[in-house]
């Protein structure tokens, strides 16, 4: 399936089954024919939909995966936990609370901060206490909680739940992305690529500006947007901005690899400091230099391992002009490719994959 859920959730099984582990997936009932599945009878939550009627289909999900975790899991050893869905992923701790199966549950986006941040929940308010007190009770009953970045990393430690948290990041996976994508022709016209959704954590506003400013002053330069842009496509020139639908990664990656710079333009929040998403590392993946904002935990990391150019604020104009100077200057540009692709092997999954687990070996034996 195409979302990070179970992106990373592959990676675990996938390695866990490789060293001898016997692995069961629980999941919804989009998931394809791999691995051990147990399936749902309910799809994954729409990220199109409302918030009511996403809490909805979250919960309806959890509900089912609870049950089928309650009959099916009690011979299990240990349970793996990714979230968000956070309230689907709650309905799961709880159901290996009652079957007295340890979990360990992993944070990819700490809810119900995020609800905080975007103004949906007042953190103030009985709704939001309830969730932050929902929010301890998981970690603290938890075997171990891991999470993708350092600012979650913090976060965690901050509770005190009860439990040291283990830094687990996200990365690409090394079998899609292989070595080979690093000498795939580039397009014949100068592409910058966004993928995956535009939604409420990204500045679509900031991405438009950057490029109106770009078909302004460099008509050549192309945007290229894969997956869900909503109503985007109708706010942009279609003579710069060409979209795609979702596609699967065995076919995003050679595509990925095809385009010049990687752009991800994340909203001027503390959540989003913090994060660390999957399609950043998916351009690191195809050998793709980054341009991000703003400042934080991407940016640091962009900065740092020499992965492309980071911001610290949302300005288009700036982003526009780095885009031009790299335009202009493909030797400057090729060169910063090379240390994307110098740096990469750190970044895999598997390499992400092989920490959680040591760990869990040795928080949850002892």
């Amino acid at each position: 399936m195409n979302a990070a859920a179970s992106a990373r959730a592959e990676s675990w099984a996938s390695l866990f089954v490789e060293l001898g582990h016997e692995v069961t997936v629980f999941t919804s009932r989009e998931a394809g024919p791999s691995l051990n599945l147990v399936r749902s009878w309910f799809r994954v939550p729409d990220n199109r939909a409302s918030l009511a009627k996403r809490f909805v289909q979250e919960f309806c999900l959890g509900l089912d995966l609870a049950c089928r975790l309650m009959l099916k899991g009690r011979d299990t050893q240990l349970n793996l936990i990714t979230s968000p869905p956070f309230f689907m992923a709650a309905c799961c701790a709880f159901a290996c609370r009652l079957a007295r199966i340890p979990y360990v549950f992993d944070v990819r986006d700490r809810y119900p901060n995020v609800l905080f941040e975007l103004g949906v929940l007042d953190s103030k308010g009985w709704p939001g206490r309830l969730l932050r007190g929902l929010e301890r009770l998981i970690y603290g009953s938890s075997s171990l909680v891991s999470t993708v970045t350092r600012g979650l990393l913090f976060d965690l430690k901050e509770m005190s739940y009860g439990g040291i948290p283990c830094l687990s990041r996200n990365g690409y996976s090394e079998q899609v992305f292989a070595e080979s994508l690093s000498t795939k022709e580039k397009f014949s016209r100068f592409t910058i690529v966004y993928h995956g959704r535009l939604g409420r954590f990204y500045d679509r506003d900031a991405l438009r500006e950057v490029m109106v400013i770009l078909e302004r002053i460099e008509p050549e330069i192309r945007f290229l947007i894969v997956g869900q842009s909503g109503d985007f496509s109708r706010e942009v020139s279609a003579e710069t901005v060409e979209f795609m639908d979702e596609i699967p990664l065995e076919k995003l990656a050679p595509l990925l690899s095809q385009c010049h710079l990687g752009i991800c333009l994340l909203k001027e929040t503390d959540a989003m400091r913090k994060a660390l998403p999957a399609k950043f590392y998916d351009f690191i993946g195809a050998g793709l230099p980054v341009i991000a904002s703003p400042g934080g935990e991407m940016v640091d990391m962009i900065e740092n391992e020499g992965l492309g150019v980071g911001l610290q604020t949302n300005d288009p104009s700036l982003i526009a002009d780095i885009i031009l100077d790299f335009y202009r200057e493909r030797d400057r540009l090729e060169k910063l490719r090379t240390r994307v692709l110098r740096s990469r092997p750190q970044f895999g999954r598997r390499v992400q994959a092989e920490v959680l687990l040591e760990t869990m070996k040795r928080e949850v034996a002892d």
